[in-house]
């Protein structure tokens, strides 16, 4: 513990220059932006940022991503209370109590219960990833060629928990991604495979492919559905966000659980925020003694699944960190930010770069501070300037897509790469095949064939070594244990459907 705070206090000393405290400050208020826009979430923040990270050192460039991320929680929410359009799926369960609160004429409570939750949600993630992230990569250095196969095959069978309710379509769009993820040189052999022109003989660019999928594939999804946001004229005094004590005890022990699920949650790689928070909504509405009051405009269903969402955020970071496992679509893109900036994801990332890991992690926490007082602060300003960009908001993420695709290589290839898999994420959105799956296919399916050639050669063509060992025969059980978990996630995903489908208030 006297370790981890020790390795804490000098990465705050070198994050804390000017340059790199104002960076995290706007990729707070970025993140918050691409946040509030509905269909853009975390995944397409992060993915339109990173082409800005070239030419970054590690720890600015991954402290400028994670600031976007924690800015998307934040984000999702300010649109869910006040016009009930969740900016992202986590925010579905904000607009359930937080617009019927804005109906009430308690909408600036509203947004301060919001951010303080937040807020607390994201320190208590920190704490714990701060304290068990080390000793989770302690013993993970034990683990071998087998032990990572199998944990990588871990992963990949969180597909089940990102399947939705159409199982079938997350296989195919997970095939599809492994499928991408072979064409290039073979990392073992260095055999060329499926490089019809020698652009591809690399492999096909994971920065191109996620930016045209999450932000080509939404605007063209906007422009088709005429996506418009009716902001109105909202007019709230300063003093209106603040909560008073009374409310801040009543929503103190909600938020606490919150935080608590959210972290809990964020660290099972594919269950993500989403499940996190209604998880914390139902069990607020189990334990109040007033449950005919949700849906109405209650707080502690508000402040719990908020402080469940930014919980998540750290949460998510913990097996990504230690054992190079993305705990959701954000981190799977993380994932590939780690990769850019030559760094090795897994257990060996703490001790090989742990200045870079707690750089990252320091950041991280600055970045929760600023939104805290941003966020209450320039509530107001956000809303206008979503006003003021809305008529042009489609033509400058497209404008902004294309931009950082040509500044990859500086080539014209991966412009053509980014529209193309843009046309792709409009289909696949259109059909209702889930991105996801095909996000974690495309990261960790080349590291699954890495290890397991390895493991083969280690065991001489045999089989035996994937269960030999207690470590690899623990992680089938797991793999056995998310589908479990897949398949008890029906339910909520119905849940979250049904709420998405209904119209907007």
């Amino acid at each position: 513990m006297l370790d981890s705070l020790s390795h804490l206090l000098v990465a705050f000393n070198q994050v804390a220059t000017p340059e790199n405290l104002l960076l995290i400050f706007v990729a707070g208020l970025i993140g918050t932006l691409v946040g509030a826009l509905p269909g853009l979430g975390p995944s397409a923040g992060i993915a339109l940022m990173m082409p800005l990270t070239f030419g970054m050192s590690p720890i600015s460039g991954l402290s400028l991503l994670t600031g976007v991320y924690m800015g998307t929680m934040y984000g999702g929410r300010l649109t869910a209370i006040l016009i009930n359009t969740p900016g992202d799926a986590p925010a579905i369960v904000t607009a359930m109590e937080g617009y019927p609160m804005m109906q009430r004429g308690r909408g600036g409570q509203a947004l301060g219960i919001s951010a303080i939750a937040s807020f607390v949600g994201g320190i208590f993630g920190l704490l714990m990833l701060i304290f068990f992230a080390p000793i989770i990569a302690e013993y993970a250095i034990f683990l071998g060629p087998p032990e990572y196969f199998m944990l990588m095959l871990l992963g990949l069978s969180m597909i089940i928990v990102l399947a939705g309710s159409d199982p079938l379509k997350a296989l195919l769009t997970t095939s599809a991604g492994v499928l991408v993820s072979t064409i290039g040189s073979d990392y073992v052999s260095g055999n060329v495979r499926f490089a019809v022109v020698p652009e591809l003989i690399e492999g096909v660019d994971f920065v191109a492919v996620i930016i045209g999928l999450f932000g080509i594939g939404e605007v063209l999804v906007n422009v088709e559905e005429r996506i418009r946001l009716n902001m109105g004229k909202p007019k709230f005094k300063f003093s209106e966000f603040i909560p008073g004590l009374a409310e801040l005890r009543h929503i103190s022990f909600p938020t606490l659980r919150g935080s608590i699920i959210g972290t809990g949650i964020g660290v099972l790689p594919g269950a993500g925020a989403t499940i996190a928070t209604f998880i914390a909504y139902i069990t607020e509405k189990k334990l109040s003694k007033h449950p005919e009051n949700f849906g109405k405009g209650a707080s502690e269903g508000l402040a719990s699944p908020e402080a469940a969402n930014n919980a998540a955020v750290p949460g998510s970071l913990i097996p990504l960190l230690t054992l190079g496992i993305p705990g959701s679509g954000g981190t799977a893109i993380m994932l590939g930010a780690l990769i850019m900036f030559g760094l090795n994801p897994g257990p060996m990332l703490m001790i090989q770069s742990a200045d870079i890991v707690w750089g990252t992690i320091a950041g991280l926490t600055i970045a929760n501070l600023f939104l805290l007082g941003s966020n209450i602060l320039l509530i107001p300003v956000f809303v206008n300037a979503l006003r003021l960009i809305q008529n042009h908001l489609n033509a400058i993420v497209v404008a902004f897509c294309l931009v950082g695709a040509f500044s990859i290589n500086y080539g014209t290839f991966d412009v053509w790469i980014t529209v193309v898999f843009g046309v792709i994420g409009y289909l696949m959105k259109r059909a209702n095949y889930p991105t996801g799956p095909f996000i974690l296919a495309l990261v960790l399916a080349p590291l699954a064939e890495n290890y397991l050639r390895q493991s083969i050669m280690l065991g001489q063509g045999s089989w035996d070594i994937f269960i030999s060992k207690p470590l690899s025969l623990t992680f089938t059980i797991m793999v056995l244990g998310v589908i479990i978990l897949g398949l008890a996630k029906a339910p909520l995903t119905r849940l979250i459907n049904r709420r998405r489908n209904q119209p907007v208030g």
